[in-house]
């Protein structure tokens, strides 16, 4: 049996300063884009509330949040793990702007809610995790299934009958890529970087171990090589970052904040950030201006 102790890993801040001493315009374009949203989240604060517009504040203000942990890990070189929360924010934020194009179907996005109550009930009573649930809780759960089902069912057809039904898997029939082509052409083509690689790191796949493994000369294999991080942890930064570009425009046109002043000085942060670490990354796209 080996002697060799285990040491636990805390980020200690001294990757970030190095990352700084090799990109010391990376700051800077992190606080543009931290001040933009600061005001953006202002101006929202101040327009009329509605039931659509108060879900979307909500969205944006967890895409944010979900930023800033990408950059806590991605910038103290924990790139494996920005990776794998980056392919929530790639979802959070497209499906946020998706909802933005079509606030009619905001509604919709709610009423699936019922479905996930459903399935917390059904594993709680497998799992015997709580045995005291109120009858009352119990009806209200399945009943708002029920109105539910008659709105995200949908057809199983075989080659000779399209009786049957099941409910939907999600709030909406449409693919995540298929919303970001919606909302414009750029968001689409993350996809790639920002979707489906990081998913491959989030669900348990040999193809993602192996993007945090380094065969070095010899044969020996090392699983998350500091060199092999930094890379994924630029890429997810870099990504991020492209993503708050695009939502702060969607922001911009869907509250009419008249703020395209605003939005370009975010978007300059994420061009910065682009600039400073895209050596590090490869081919990745770049935001660019959307049209006001």
């Amino acid at each position: 049996m080996s002697d060799h102790k285990t040491i636990t890993a805390f980020p200690d801040g001294a990757e970030f300063s190095k990352l700084q001493e090799a990109h010391p315009l990376l700051v800077s374009g992190l606080d543009q884009i931290a001040a933009g949203f600061t005001e953006l989240f202002e101006l929202i604060e101040k327009q009329e509330s509605s039931m659509s517009s108060n879900i979307l504040y909500m969205l944006i203000g967890a895409s944010y949040r979900e930023y800033e942990e990408v950059l806590i890990l991605g910038l103290n070189a924990y790139g494996s793990g920005a990776m794998k929360l980056l392919r929530a924010l790639y979802e959070r934020t497209v499906t946020t702007q998706y909802l933005m194009l079509h606030p009619q179907k905001v509604q919709q996005f709610v009423d699936f809610t019922a479905v996930h109550w459903h399935k917390l009930l059904l594993e709680a009573d497998v799992a015997g995790v709580d045995p005291d649930i109120p009858e009352e809780t119990r009806r209200t759960v399945e009943d708002d299934l029920i109105v539910c089902e008659a709105e995200f069912s949908e057809r199983i057809c075989s080659k000779k009958t399209c009786e049957k039904t099941r409910l939907q898997g999600s709030w909406t029939k449409k693919p995540l890529p298929t919303q970001a082509g919606e909302v414009n052409e750029l968001l689409r083509k993350l996809c790639f970087h920002g979707y489906l690689m990081p998913t491959f790191f989030l669900h348990t796949t040999f193809w993602g171990i192996k993007q945090q493994t380094t065969e070095h000369d010899n044969g020996k294999l090392e699983l998350h090589n500091r060199e092999n991080e930094l890379e994924h942890a630029a890429r997810s930064v870099v990504i991020a970052c492209n993503l708050m570009g695009h939502l702060a425009y969607a922001v911009d046109e869907y509250y009419k904040l008249n703020s395209q002043t605003l939005c370009d000085k975010i978007m300059k942060g994420v061009d910065q950030i682009g600039k400073e670490l895209f050596s590090a990354i490869g081919k990745v796209p770049q935001q660019e201006r959307q049209a006001s």
